[in-house]
């Protein structure tokens, strides 16, 4: 037969139920969006950096070809 203790803390379930407001909820939403912006951005800047590199190396490589 098995013993329990039932001081030490479980992870079941209380039936307790929480619920945001609307004002929470559309703040949630909005933070949301945001930080998916934010990343979004990054992600453009990151992606422009690479074509910078990318055309000066093509520019580079145009010069030494056309001075040959």
């Amino acid at each position: 037969m098995a013993t329990y203790d039932l001081r030490n803390k479980t992870n079941a379930s209380t039936g307790q139920i929480i619920s945001l407001s609307e004002d929470q909820v559309r703040l949630n939403r909005l933070e949301s969006g945001w930080k998916r912006l934010q990343n979004l951005e990054t992600k453009v800047e990151e992606q422009s950096d690479k074509l910078d590199q990318i055309t000066s190396m093509l520019h580079a490589i145009s010069e030494k070809t056309s001075a040959s």
